[in-house]
């Protein structure tokens, strides 16, 4: 891979991914264009993982091609895709997606407990974007539990660090997200500008226009 497309994917792994034609994409782009949780974001984005990462060997790739099947199973409720992606065995590779598979699965539930505890317990995958992506989920575990100005300097800690894999204007985005949700308006619009400007050409630059019109369109000067 070119390092051009590997800028390119690093920056933009929803349109990328797109662009390689993945079902499930093409299934969820409404979905991600118009907010997707971070649930979602989950799934995109380790998903895009495969497309730059050299996996370590077969049967760590079917463990995880299992652990992805279950998880993306619309027909298995949260706990019975809870149950079955527990008794797997994750290694430290592309299989390590699937215990942040679980802990979103808790998040998405509402056990924001056992959530935080897994990511906790999370050993360091040797994949840097699902390592980001583990950081990004407990930042929204965090401040789902009331932590906000902890989950806020673990976001900015990650647009500072240089080894950071994940593009930054998803991590933007989660960060604007949860200052909305803290009634820290001028804060989230700030950070929504910048996505607009830096990454125009993104679904996050569209997320974050239809974002910024809403605080603007509940700002006192609009009423």
């Amino acid at each position: 891979m070119k390092k051009k497309e590997r800028e390119h994917l690093k920056a933009d792994p929803f349109v990328h991914f797109f662009e390689k034609t993945i079902a499930l994409f093409k299934n969820n782009r409404r979905q991600i264009l118009a907010g997707a949780g971070i649930a979602a974001l989950v799934i995109i984005v380790l998903l895009a993982v495969l497309l730059f990462n050299n996996l370590s060997s077969a049967s760590e790739n079917k463990v995880y091609a299992e652990a992805f099947r279950v998880r993306t199973d619309a027909k298995m409720s949260v706990d019975q895709k809870i149950a079955k992606l527990q008794v797997m065995k994750f290694k430290k590779r592309i299989s390590a997606a699937g215990r942040l598979f679980i802990a979103s699965l808790y998040y998405e539930k509402g056990d924001l407990q056992k959530a935080e505890a897994l990511l906790k317990e999370f050993p360091a995958s040797r994949i840097t974007m699902i390592n980001d992506e583990k950081q990004v989920l407990t930042a929204s575990v965090l401040a789902a539990n009331g932590k906000t100005q902890e989950a806020e300097s673990l976001l900015n800690l990650m647009l500072t660090d240089k080894k950071t894999a994940m593009g930054k204007e998803l991590i933007l985005m989660q960060l604007a997200k949860i200052q909305i949700k803290n009634q820290q308006k001028e804060e989230a619009a700030a950070g929504l500008k910048q996505i607009m400007s830096e990454y125009p050409n993104t679904p996050s630059a569209m997320e974050a226009q239809n974002l910024l019109s809403t605080i603007e369109g509940e700002s006192p000067a609009a009423q």
